[in-house]
């Protein structure tokens, strides 16, 4: 059938039935409820544990590096820092200018990645497992097609990486 002939109840029926990225959230919060029912206990949320791990692998960076690496927000990203400095993860310090920050994880943050690792690595080979092939070859195909996220260690000189993100994070 021609979408043009097509009703708004039809559009609106097939839009709401096949669009992909309702599907894509779906099943992203599907997920992330997996994940931050495992680390309750550990009072962490999925979010969180990825901050801290990303902040520990890179050493320091500042929180709008941290935004573009994990393609969040900047309210977000301020919202959770505030919270995860608050539970003694992660401390915030001046940057080299004194108008910026940058983050670096507690002992106590560090720790935490330690306790909690055994819950995130019995989740990934859950949710692994649960996918099927085709599932899993998607997975990697979408994030093949997506922006390489991955930045060196955060200085002052290569704080913002492109002109778009640094208009949002600044």
């Amino acid at each position: 059938m021609n979408r043009l002939a097509k009703t708004p109840r039809e559009i609106a029926r097939q839009m709401s039935q096949e669009c992909i990225a309702r599907r894509l959230r779906q099943v992203n919060r599907m997920v992330t409820r997996l994940y931050d029912d495992a680390l309750r206990s550990h009072s962490l949320t999925i979010n969180q544990l990825n901050i801290v791990a990303t902040v520990v692998s890179q050493g320091q960076l500042q929180p709008g590096q941290l935004g573009r690496m994990l393609g969040m927000e900047k309210s977000t990203v301020s919202r959770t820092i505030d919270r995860m400095v608050k539970k003694g993860w992660l401390e915030a310090g001046p940057g080299k200018d004194g108008r910026s920050q940058l983050l670096k994880a507690t002992p106590s943050g560090r720790q935490l990645l330690i306790t909690v690792a055994p819950i995130w690595d019995e989740l990934q080979i859950t949710v692994l497992s649960s996918m099927a092939e085709g599932g899993l070859g998607l997975l990697d195909t979408l994030s093949m097609a997506m922006p390489n996220t991955t930045e060196p260690e955060a200085t002052e000189d290569n704080f913002y990486g492109d002109d778009l993100a640094a208009d949002f994070y600044s």
